[in-house]
């Protein structure tokens, strides 16, 4: 009888045990598009590590419901890399396009020095599946150690249903703040 009740309980436990569902991962990406110069001076530019508010540092992709404060985790629907890292890239390799003389580089060393440095801090990145992605961010320009330009830019764009959709719009939101940065950059 106790041989049975044990052979029940492991029959009952592995037919829980199963597989789950897998997981999907999405990067951010440079533009494929090849925009128009912005400049044609030769500048020196490193992109410091983005601040990315503690509610979306994290490998799970962030969304939400409209006119909700209830965050959405996904546990099967992930970043390929840390957000940090991967908006400063993406905004350096799109930055380089519209200032292609220069040197644009994500800082990823301490001991590199760079003429400008840009540091970026993200406010709000609200993505509503089916509906909108709003990102708010603050970015600030030095020169040699110096503020020569502090902005906030708020950019918004339509979101289809998809994950995948919204790592492209998300990487087409990146991509419209290298435009800006970028013009800011060619006046100085």
């Amino acid at each position: 009888m106790k041989k049975k009740s044990i052979l029940a309980m492991v029959l009952l436990l592995a037919s829980c045990v199963g597989t789950s569902s897998p997981s999907h991962f999405y990067k951010l990406q440079t533009s494929d598009m090849r925009p128009e110069a912005v400049s044609s001076r030769r500048l020196d530019i490193g992109v410091e590590e983005t601040f990315v508010p503690k509610y979306l540092d994290r490998p799970q992709i962030v969304t939400m419901e409209k006119g909700a404060a209830e965050l959405k985790i996904s546990e099967f629907h992930r970043w390929a890399e840390p957000l940090s890292g991967a908006f400063s890239r993406v905004l350096a390799d799109d930055l380089a396009l519209y200032l292609p003389k220069s040197v644009v580089k994500y800082k990823t060393l301490s001991s590199e020095t760079f003429t400008y440095t840009i540091t970026l801090e993200i406010n709000q990145m609200e993505a509503i599946l089916g509906q909108s992605l709003q990102l708010d961010v603050w970015w600030t320009v030095y020169k040699n150690g110096q503020v020569v330009i502090r902005e906030r830019s708020r950019l918004s764009s339509s979101l289809g249903n998809t994950y995948e959709d919204l790592a492209n719009r998300q990487s087409a939101l990146i991509n419209e703040l290298a435009q800006q940065i970028a013009a800011e950059l060619a006046k100085r």
